[in-house]
């Protein structure tokens, strides 16, 4: 996840994740796009699963009927099978309480 984003842009996620998602939730393969939106905030995209396990792919943008930032996409996501190699994926499951091992996953 891209830790080097401040405190505003978090804030501003988590105030629009919220409004679509009831409960825990964690992010996972955020990314910045390159490109900042007024107040300065950098478009981004990645994934945040819920406590029951949707997963959903997300863009934040700007909404220019609104102009505003916005969720501009958001999609429900199956999970990929590579991501179960992937240990920020397996933090952001373990974050909501569903432990670090995906469903179906095989156990030692």
């Amino acid at each position: 996840m891209a830790a080097e984003y401040d405190a505003r842009y978090w804030t501003v996620l988590d105030r629009l994740v919220s409004e679509r998602v009831r409960g825990a939730y964690a992010y996972f393969f955020v990314t910045g796009e390159g490109e900042c939106m007024r107040g300065g905030i950098e478009q981004a995209s990645g994934c945040v699963i819920d406590w029951q396990g949707r997963i959903f792919s997300f863009w934040l943008g700007w909404d220019s009927r609104q102009e505003t930032v916005a969720l501009t996409e958001w999609d429900e996501v199956e999970p990929r099978p590579h991501w179960e190699r992937s240990g920020e994926y397996r933090r952001a499951r373990a974050a909501v309480g569903l432990g670090g091992e995906p469903t179906g996953a095989a156990s030692a």
